[in-house]
This record gives C-alpha cells, sequence and structure tokens, in this order.
C-alpha cells in the first residue's frame, strides 16, 4: 500500500524527538533506563505522540513505552525505537533540528538521533498518522513503542516484552540502517579483568609494593594465544575477543594503583554459550594471581531467515537491500523469544548502522522512503 507521507509532519515528530535530550554525555559509557533522560522521553515526549496517532500507551518500570491500537492478537508487528543515543555528542547544538542544502542538492536534516534511532521513529510515527489519514484498520497490525536501553543489555527489552502476550508476529528495530534489512548480527559480551594492587609510593614500589599495571601486559600475552573455534558462520562472520577499555584508580602523583580494569569485547555466534565464552578468558588466566574474570553487558546474536513474514512485509512498498552488519544490537533478545526481529531505518552516516562519526544527519528522501516502507509493512 502506498500512502502519501505528510512531509509536515514527520518534519514535527523529528523536531521533537531530536529535542528532547537523551544524549551520553561526555565521560558517560550508558544511559540508565531510569534516567531522568529517559523517564522525560517516556512521559513527556513519545506518551503524548503515540496518544495522538489513537494509541493506548502504557510506560513500565524501565521508562518503555507501548503505543497499542487494540486488544493483542498475535498478529501485530512492533515498530521500536530507542532513544538513548550513543554518537554524535560533540556536534554543534546536537538538540537543534534544522534542514540544509547538501552541494549534490539534496535536502539534509540534521540532529543527534537523526541516523541512530529518533528519524526512524519520525519515520514510524509518520507512517501511523499517514495510514490513520487513508482510514486504515491498525488493530492487531501495529504495536509501536520506544525501548530504554542504553547499556549494551536487553534488561530494558526483558522487561518490555514480559507485557506482551501473545508476543508480535515480529519486530522492526527503527535504527539507522539505510533502509535496508539487517538479518541478523554477531553478540557480544564485556568481560571483565580485574587486577588487584597495593597502592604504593613510586619510589618504593619495587621494593614494597604490588604493582597491577605490569599484570596487564601478561593479561594480553595470554589472550593473545587463546584460540577461538575458527570456523565462521556463513553470514555473521568469526568469533572474536579485543580489548577496548583500560582504566587504573585511583590517580594520585607517583604512586601506583590499587587496581587495573581491562574489558574485553567478546563477540559471540548463534549458539554460544556467553557464560562459557567468559569461563575461557578466566582458564586462560588462571594461576595470575590477584587477577578476577567476571561477565559484564551481554547482547545475544540475532539471525532472522530471509523468508520471515516481517521481512516479507518490509518489502511490500518496494524490493529492499538485506545484510549482517558487524555490528550488534538489541534484536538477538527478542529472536531468542521467537519473534523475527530486524532493523531496518533512515541512516546517512559512515557507519554501517546506527552509528555516524560526524554531525549527526539524514536525507529527507530516505526519511520519506523509511516511512513509506513502513506503512507498506502495517498494510495487509
Amino acid at each position: 500500500m502506498t500512502v502519501a507521507v505528510d512531509v509536515d509532519e514527520l518534519w514535527r515528530r523529528f523536531e521533537a524527538f531530536v529535542a528532547a535530550d537523551t544524549l551520553v554525555a561526555a565521560d558517560e559509557n550508558r544511559i540508565a533506563p531510569l534516567d531522568p533522560r529517559l523517564t522525560r522521553f517516556a512521559h513527556d515526549v513519545a506518551t503524548p505522540a503515540f496518544e495522538e496517532l489513537g494509541a493506548t500507551v502504557e510506560v513500565d518500570r524501565l521508562n518503555n513505552v507501548l503505543g497499542r491500537f487494540g486488544a493483542l492478537t498475535g498478529d501485530e508487528l512492533l515498530f521500536l525505537g530507542y532513544p538513548a543515543l550513543h554518537h554524535g555528542n560533540e556536534m554543534e547544538e546536537p538538540l537543534r533540528a534544522r534542514r540544509v542544502q547538501a552541494a549534490s542538492g539534496a535536502e539534509l536534516w540534521v540532529g543527534v538521533g537523526a541516523s541512530q534511532s529518533k528519524g526512524g521513529l519520525a519515520a514510524a510515527c509518520a507512517a501511523i498518522g499517514a495510514l490513520r489519514a487513508a482510514g486504515a484498520e491498525l488493530a492487531g497490525r501495529v504495536l509501536v513503542g520506544v525501548c530504554s536501553e542504553g547499556s549494551s543489555t536487553h534488561e530494558s527489552s526483558k522487561v518490555l516484552y514480559e507485557s506482551l502476550d501473545p508476543l508480535p508476529a515480529g519486530a522492526v528495530l527503527t535504527v539507522g540502517t539505510r533502509n535496508r534489512i539487517s538479518l541478523g548480527n554477531r553478540g557480544r559480551i564485556d568481560v571483565v579483568v580485574e587486577i588487584e594492587g597495593v597502592p604504593t609510593h613510586s619510589s618504593v614500589a619495587g621494593r614494597l609494593g604490588r604493582n597491577p599495571i605490569p599484570v596487564v601486559g601478561e593479561v594480553q600475552r595470554r589472550l593473545a594465544a587463546l584460540r577461538l573455534d575458527p570456523a565462521p558462520h556463513p553470514q555473521l562472520g568469526s568469533r572474536s575477543i579485543l580489548p577496548y577499555k583500560l582504566t587504573c584508580g585511583p590517580v594520585a602523583p607517583h604512586t601506583t594503583p590499587a587496581w587495573c580494569r581491562l574489558v574485553l569485547d567478546r563477540r559471540l555466534l548463534p549458539g554460544d554459550d556467553p557464560g562459557e565464552a567468559v569461563e575461557s578468558v578466566a582458564q586462560a588466566l588462571a594461576g595470575l594471581e590477584h587477577v578476577t574474570v567476571r561477565q559484564g553487558a551481554t547482547m545475544l546474536p540475532a539471525l532472522v531467515d530471509e523468508d520471515a513474514d516481517v521481512v516479507q512485509a518490509l518489502q511490500r512498498w518496494k524490493p529492499l537491500e538485506t545484510f549482517y552488519p558487524e555490528s550488534t544490537f538489541d534484536a538477538g533478545y527478542p529472536c531468542s523469544l521467537g519473534v523475527p526481529t530486524v532493523m531496518c531505518g533512515p541512516l546517512s552516516g559512515e557507519l554501517d548502522t546506527t552509528g555516524v562519526l560526524g554531525d549527526d544527519v539524514v536525507s529527507r528522501d530516505q526519511l520519506v522512503e523509511a516511512a513509506q516502507i513502513y506503512a507498506g509493512a502495517m498494510s495487509k
């Protein structure tokens, strides 16, 4: 079904979503679900937007928002946005949406979240508005919501899906993919390696202290020798392990630290046990004194068949490219429940999905196209 997308309404939604501060600030690594920024977005931005579209809206205990258009049937597709933003936090005036002209002549919409999820959420709202204007029945077809996840876990999704009985037939995460359909991704775990030391003045540390910093080098050496199953997945690629964060503390003049913390990014394939992946690191480091290993933030792998109903629904308006990104997102949890979940949304950044390396920008044409794609998927 092709509907007339109201570009003025699309802009109004885009502008309102961008203006809401849900951005990870400098020196932050996450936004907790109950952070006041996400609370305000849930109650003051998403709820009135969904109510305006005619939905009955509920906000759960972790600030997930769900809009329904009738009793649940299990035939619905859930269109889900993610307001917590992790990129673009150094752009000027990130919360002010504006339209600029590219050298190519294309109209670009600028604002933090444009290519991450807020642009896609605006497109989903515009699609629902266009269908309602055309007299379409949404009950049994559509759910719309936002998920408060901002910490690279599935904790918010677990609470969101607890409220859905029956579960939806499929889900579309409205995150940036250049309007392609992401059919799957590897999972990931933070494997946290903590090394305990004894803070000692550097003048006598060699004689009296226990400096954890040299131990980091030995941890790295052992991890380099850790063998992961080399057999790649035919679509998702290989397992991997990468150190990406090293912190020591406390910081004091001429003093060795009391601790060092090394965080590893361990990628998972379908069927992998996260606990076993952490245990393999612990075994590799066995025998090192004052070293502990624990599991941190975890996200499961996702994989959806090309012939799944949600994939076919997204291609009613026109054929779309499918792909498997290198990045990990939140589709793995609903997939583990048996809800085929894909990512599909507007993106004009340099990365494969959701991320930007400079100003957060999306083209107006991609936003309109996303609204048409969503409207087609919502129609029967």
